[in-house]
């Protein structure tokens, strides 16, 4: 099936997010059970703008893009909360692993929310092939600015 983008299809509100703290936890485990109420709102809120700005108007499934925000807000709250590789109690030292660079790949959280979007605009995201457009125009001059 293809999914081709239409503003009708558009139904999301930006305001109201698809999933709770609780949802998240449930895919994240214990991996991330340490967040706050107000660090979770956060992740969630930030997955969900994303949502809606990426894939409202597709026309899939509601149940799919709540699937899709779970995995997409444990993506965030693992990046804030870095999971220890190894851990000695002789020295006590922990080493934290984490890479930088690699968008929705970084965690196994964003791995998942790329495989569940069937549109494959994650990927894009993930691998920077959306173009990003920003229009500044000045109120003093009127002019106009592209980047």
């Amino acid at each position: 099936m293809t999914y081709a983008y239409t503003e009708a299809n558009e139904n999301l509100d930006i305001e109201t997010p698809l999933v709770t703290k609780a949802q998240v936890l449930l895919v994240s485990g214990d991996e991330i059970d340490d967040m706050s109420d107000d660090e979770a709102t956060s992740f969630i809120n930030t997955a969900h703008v994303l949502l809606v700005t990426i894939l409202d108007g597709y026309s899939l499934p509601n149940l799919m893009l709540v699937e899709i925000e779970k995995y997409l807000a444990a993506h965030y709250a693992t990046l804030a909360y870095p999971s220890i590789q190894r851990d000695r109690l002789s020295v006590m030292a922990s080493t934290i692993v984490s890479k930088i660079g690699l968008g929705l790949q970084n965690t196994r959280y964003g791995q998942g929310a790329i495989s569940l979007d069937p549109t494959g605009r994650l990927q894009e995201i993930s691998d920077g092939e959306i173009a990003k457009t920003v229009k500044l125009t000045s109120l003093g001059n009127g002019v106009a600015y592209d980047w």
